[in-house]
């Protein structure tokens, strides 16, 4: 077994350089320009797929090999980079918590990472209050749901107003080049019983999407399953100038070990705690919305930048979100109580990407992580923040729909 010496060289060897006043540095990899792909004309107003198709539907695994054991290597500190997110919104469309530049994490002085909040159903006006889909039909649930496409099934989750965020991995196959899958619909807190089927809010097409050019050219940092950037962000068709997050809220999302802490409390691993969801085929057939609710660790494998987490998650889930910080309301403090240093709530720190081939073997899960890497060096993409995330969505905001003089962003898809 390594010395943990041993193992922080090891993983130190993986990254460029540490934090510094003015950021962080990598050795950025060469890689093609990043490229928006547009829905086909009069995509929007193509027939929705029918109940039968959505049941018939089959879980989607990423089909490359998950890394053995014997090559992932937990980060110990220090953090890299400056953490920061941005601000999640209610169904009412009222900010939920303030901006801050500074270092956040839901924790006090004990620096173990927690998440606590008001044991509260929430509010919907969509469904009835009895029944087992109502939990999933109230925000922040209903910012979360399904994602078909002529392959099959993932899970995705809005992150801005007209956006939403999933795997790179339910876009295409690796090294695919610009042969993307197809007819992407959103489903958001969808649930079925395996004969009848609820869509609370909708089904909504795909008007636009980006994935990393390293992903679509097979060059993205890593091995395997395990990479820097599977992520990708897909805008979606207002229907009669309403925005799939006017319905169902949206979340926040933050880059940089956001909420992540290093601590002798942790074994010097860097961990938070952090929600994971999503549509898993061998749960309830990818038919009702799973959660895990636990630790997760910074780790890295051959150079990729990955979260893992204990999980029963399976394929399916793949592109639903990780959630630090996740609760309905925080409570009424008093006698000098609070949440924590900058406790945003509700904020998407990366989404699902692989796990264990045996699912009962060893029950975990891994994400890309929203972060500055090699690929996405910079500390600030337009005004979406650092890293991959940051960068996918300023290059989709910027970019016009077919025959628009306004850009995505200028149209209101991209408001948080």
């Amino acid at each position: 077994m390594l010395s943990h010496f041993t193992k922080t060289l090891a993983t130190s060897a993986l990254i460029a350089a540490w934090s510094t006043t003015s950021g962080v540095a990598f050795a950025q990899s060469s890689r093609s320009v990043d490229t928006v792909i547009l829905a086909p004309v009069n995509n929007s107003a193509a027939p929705a797929r029918t109940n039968s198709d959505i049941l018939r539907a089959k879980p989607y695994k990423n089909p490359l090999p998950s890394p053995l054991r014997s090559q992932i290597r937990d980060i110990f500190g220090p953090v890299t980079g400056f953490p920061g997110a941005t601000t999640s919104q209610s169904q009412r469309g009222a900010a939920i918590q303030s901006r801050s530049s500074t270092a956040a994490r839901a924790n006090g002085s004990f620096l173990i990472p927690f998440t606590g909040g008001r044991v509260e159903v929430g509010t919907s006006i969509q469904a009835s209050s009895v029944g087992q889909k109502y939990l999933s039909s109230t925000y922040p649930y209903s910012a979360i749901g399904r994602l078909d496409f002529d392959k099959g099934h993932c899970s995705a989750s809005v992150i801005r107003r007209g956006v939403i965020v999933t795997a790179a991995h339910c876009i295409q196959n690796f090294g695919s080049g610009n042969n993307t899958f197809k007819g992407f619909e959103f489903r958001p807190a969808f649930w079925s019983d395996g004969s009848s089927i609820s869509t609370p809010y909708g089904v909504w097409k795909w008007a636009a999407l980006m994935r990393p050019s390293t992903w679509a050219n097979g060059t993205d940092t890593g091995s395997g399953a395990a990479r820097n950037n599977d992520l990708a962000v897909i805008a979606l068709a207002p229907q009669s100038g309403v925005f799939v997050g006017d319905r169902t809220g949206w979340l926040g999302y933050g880059w940089n070990n956001f909420s992540f802490i290093t601590s002798g409390r942790t074994g010097n691993r860097t961990t938070a705690q952090v929600k994971t969801l999503g549509y898993p085929g061998l749960m309830d057939s990818g038919r009702v919305m799973q959660m895990t609710d636990g630790p997760s660790y910074l780790v890295a494998v051959r150079g990729a930048f990955n979260i893992e987490q204990g999980s029963y998650l399976t394929g399916g889930s793949s592109g639903g979100p990780w959630i630090a910080n996740f609760n309905v309301n925080y409570p009424t403090f008093s006698g000098g109580a609070n949440a924590g240093l900058n406790a945003l709530r509700l904020v998407v720190v990366g989404v699902t990407s692989y796990g264990a081939a045996d699912p009962n073997n060893p029950k975990d899960n891994f994400s890309s992580q929203f972060r500055q890497n090699a690929q996405y060096p910079n500390a600030a993409y337009g005004t979406y923040g650092a890293g991959n995330i940051a960068s996918l969505l300023n290059t989709l905001c910027s970019s016009k729909p077919p025959g628009s003089a306004s850009t995505f962003a200028q149209l209101g898809y991209c408001n948080g």
